[in-house]
């Protein structure tokens, strides 16, 4: 199974080492997370005509890696406090998708000319294939806090990496 290095600027060696995740011509993207190799990764569903099912158009679950590498569902309070999505049909077989955990990101997902599900934002004002999201997460209280999120994706005309840090 391929690993991601996470290497920061003026950081000797990867700060983190985290498994790829399957991708498929479902997969969107995935989130990484500072306190273990846990993946939570966003497909999209679709119906027999291979288009996006529009009454539950995306799936969200965890790969347990820091278990057994098992598929597992959210929770309720992951669904609706953290990794959930809310989707809103846009036309043309394309839909919204809102972050539950914050409204002000917004994706288009939608099928591409190629059949591969694709999750479009904007990533430092560049139109941009969401890949994977990182979150650094604080432990320093009761409930864990984000301390910063980084967008990572490719520029929808030109193929460039893009990249976006943003903190909480």
């Amino acid at each position: 199974m391929p690993l991601v290095l996470l290497v920061f600027m003026n950081s000797p060696k990867p700060i983190h080492e985290f498994p790829v995740p399957p991708i498929t011509h479902k997969t969107l993207f995935y989130i990484h997370r500072s306190v273990n190799s846990n993946t939570v990764l966003y497909e999209v569903n679709l119906v027999s005509d291979k288009t996006i099912d529009p009454k539950n158009p995306v799936s969200v679950y965890w790969l347990r890696y820091a278990e057994k590498g098992q598929k597992r569902d959210l929770n309720m309070l992951e669904r609706n406090f953290a990794y959930g999505v809310k989707c809103i049909p846009a036309g043309h077989g394309k839909y919204t998708m809102q972050f539950v955990a914050t409204k002000t990101r917004q994706v288009e997902i939608l099928m591409d000319h190629k059949g591969q599900a694709t999750a479009i934002m904007d990533i430092s004002g560049r139109s941009s294939r969401l890949t994977k999201i990182f979150v650094q997460v604080a432990e320093d209280g009761w409930w864990p806090k984000v301390d910063y999120v980084e967008f990572f994706g490719e520029d929808v005309r030109t193929k460039e990496a893009t990249y976006k840090k943003m903190k909480v």
